[in-house]
């Protein structure tokens, strides 16, 4: 009777590991069939529909791309002065359409991109093909980082999100911040003069990091204002660290789920989302209740709220908190890269400023947003030229900015000339 029973349990344990076997295969297979048809097949289809319409590329899972990435950031422009940038920041659309044409399919990763140049044809797609024309995914250390604000939402909540926040771009609404601006870039000017006459009669900035303080104080005072200026500080140095992560993550192949694991690097950037989803949740609770506030001295924040007020009927608190990361670091970014380029080429090309000051009175008068509100101040106080040490090396991480920074060389201009 033992020996049966042994035979038994022999057989059911041999039957059961055979059925574990034959699942654990066919999970395997699963897997197998489902990478090979997002790695291989699904890219040879895409590849075979554009190649039958006349549309051609460099071919999936192309290392070429990365190669001229690193060849045109490993030298600076040529000559030192050249405004084509195409060459050095986007080095791989420059030599393909030159080899494919003006419209190629290109690969990032296992993500196909059609690029499209011709200025008829892109307007086609977006005037009347609007429909079926949809923004890539980004990075979702990108999303985390930006916001899921109205840049990276897609369809109904898109167009939602949109009607929304419309009002609060219109001029009126707009210069609103102006004197935010204005005020921060008059007290960073009486600094640079200082320094002017501590030295030789001129001062020497990196402006790529110096205009960084632009719209970093004014937005802070405009929405915080001086009671709360710390909670919006707050704000832009946890973005500016988050920031850096972004950009390494946005660097590397994308692993799907890596993001949740807990690592070193995931455990600070949950923790800086939570500290800046904090000290804007502080801005979101008041934000209806400073409507009224004006000016660059009001405690509670000023112009900012009043701008930013038009969300509040509309949205909840979280979508608030979302746009709000995605304004203040997209309010950063573009503002201080736009004072940044703008002075190089104001640097690069001296009578252009003189040109300006001449009409400082027209550039005043349209000084409606805050870039022109910036340099019309620096026009009327300072004369400027680029440092020897400059290096002209445009290049793309998120945004467009200097490789080697941006040193200006600043002068103050005399009683008669200003």
């Amino acid at each position: 009777m033992w020996s049966s029973w042994a035979w038994t349990w022999s057989w059911s344990g041999a039957a059961a590991v055979a059925v574990a076997a034959a699942a654990a295969w066919v999970a395997v297979y699963a897997a197998a069939a489902r990478a090979a048809e997002a790695l291989w097949w699904r890219p040879r289809r895409v590849e075979r529909h554009f190649a039958a319409q006349g549309v051609r590329g460099p071919g999936y899972r192309s290392i070429e791309l990365v190669r001229l990435m690193v060849d045109a950031a490993s030298r600076p422009m040529e000559p030192p002065t050249s405004h084509d940038i195409l060459p050095r920041v986007l080095p791989f659309y420059h030599h393909w359409r030159k080899l494919y044409g003006p419209m190629h399919l290109i690969w990032f990763g296992r993500t196909p991109r059609l690029v499209v140049s011709e200025p008829e044809l892109i307007r086609e797609v977006l005037l009347t093909r609007a429909d079926h024309f949809d923004r890539y995914e980004a990075h979702p250390m990108i999303c985390q980082f930006e916001g899921y604000g109205l840049s990276n939402l897609h369809g109904e909540r898109w167009a939602r999100r949109r009607r929304v926040l419309t009002p609060a771009f219109h001029t009126e609404n707009l210069r609103m911040i102006a004197p935010f601006v204005a005020g921060t870039v008059t007290r960073m000017l009486d600094e640079l003069a200082e320094r002017a006459r501590a030295g030789a009669g001129e001062a020497e900035v990196d402006v790529a990091e110096w205009f960084q303080r632009v719209p970093q104080e004014a937005i802070t005072f405009a929405a915080f204002g001086r009671r709360n200026y710390d909670d919006g500080a707050a704000v832009f140095r946890l973005q500016d660290e988050l920031a850096g992560y972004a950009t390494e993550a946005h660097s590397k192949v994308y692993i799907p789920g890596y993001r949740f694991l807990p690592t070193r690097k995931n455990r600070r950037v949950w923790q800086l989302d939570r500290e800046i989803r904090s000290h804007l949740a502080k801005f979101v609770t008041g934000l209806q209740s400073c409507r009224s506030s004006h000016g660059d001295d009001a405690d509670d924040g000023g112009g900012m709220r009043e701008f930013m007020s038009f969300m509040a009927p509309a949205m909840t608190a979280g979508e608030i908190i979302e746009e709000s990361k995605n304004f203040f670091f997209a309010g950063k970014e573009t503002l201080s890269n736009l004072l940044t380029w703008t002075t190089v080429a104001l640097a690069m090309h001296p009578e252009w400023q003189d040109r300006a000051r001449r009409r400082r009175e027209v550039v005043a008068n349209m000084a409606l947003m805050e870039a022109k509100v910036a340099l019309a101040v620096v026009l009327r106080r300072f004369e400027f030229r680029l440092s020897p040490a400059y290096v002209h090396a445009p290049r793309v991480l998120m945004i467009l900015s200097p490789q080697f920074g941006a040193p200006v060389i600043f002068r103050p201009l005399t009683s008669a000339a200003a």
